[in-house]
């Protein structure tokens, strides 16, 4: 029997990530599919997924690597998908839980961009560490983009995320 303690989160890549979460969410523990929902040019709102052909899985890591063989040996019948390895090595990546509290709170539908307000005191490029709130603990990089300062917290090997607002005394440089 699979304990509690054997079962981790891994990054899922796969051409069919609707379809994906649906049949995953009956054989995992439990599946993160960040979506949100946009209109197109027209006015019709549709679903459409945040990071495009990326999905979370938690199981234990032989699930996880049966259910890939499953879906490579018999596409007609299961998912195809692969999960995320480390850089140089065929090790599967786990994905930490602290790593997806952040996906799930940057994901949330109340999730606006990060702008550190008084630039002159973080240059780009320089390490921080949030020191109080939600995000409390959390690390990562001033960045340039769209023409404002941002948090970047990097999520190895997967994505990086932009941060929601952030008072910048809030930010200490690490």
């Amino acid at each position: 029997m699979n304990s509690e303690l054997d079962k981790r989160w891994f990054a899922i890549k796969t051409r069919q990530d609707f379809r994906a979460a649906e049949a995953l969410s009956q054989q995992c523990d439990e599946v993160f599919f960040p979506t949100d929902i946009v209109r197109n040019a027209a006015g019709v709102r549709r679903k459409r997924a945040i990071i495009p052909h990326v999905l979370f899985i938690k199981t234990t890591e032989q699930h996880a690597l049966h259910l890939e063989a499953e879906g490579r040996r018999d596409p007609a019948s299961a998912i195809p998908f692969w999960i995320y390895r480390y850089p140089q090595s065929k090790e599967i990546q786990t994905i930490s839980e602290r790593q997806i509290t952040l996906l799930r709170l940057l994901t949330a539908d109340d999730a606006t961009r990060c702008e550190i307000y008084r630039k002159s005191e973080f240059r780009e490029g320089e390490r921080v560490r949030v020191t109080a709130g939600p995000f409390k603990g959390y690390e990562g990089s001033v960045q340039r983009v769209r023409k404002n300062r941002h948090v970047v917290v990097r999520i190895e090997g997967v994505c990086l995320v932009l941060l929601p607002f952030i008072h910048p005394d809030l930010l200490e440089p690490i």
